[in-house]
């Protein structure tokens, strides 16, 4: 049978921007995140647009459960993800 995934976009506030994890249920099996936008206060309608698109594009691509591991929860998820990046850019 085909993954079924439900798209819950999560936002959170950080520091004067908002923060949008594009977090996918993969039914059944549990939560997983796309990637992570951040919508500062000089954005535009352009610039959301292309985020929507760039969205599309990943799901198109690739699964989302392909493109990062699936965790229990929407918190592990996130924190997941965070970390992972995190991690990536200091090295």
């Amino acid at each position: 049978m085909t993954d079924l995934y439900r798209y819950i976009p999560i936002w959170c506030r950080v520091s004067g921007e908002v923060v949008l994890y594009r977090v996918f249920e993969v039914i059944g099996r549990g939560y997983t995140v796309q990637s992570k936008d951040f919508y500062r206060q000089a954005s535009n309608y352009q610039s959301v647009a292309s985020l929507e698109t760039q969205f599309l594009e990943l799901l198109q691509e690739q699964a989302p459960d392909e493109r990062f591991r699936i965790s229990p929860t929407i918190e592990a998820a996130v924190a997941a993800f965070d970390e992972y990046f995190e991690e990536s850019e200091g090295a």
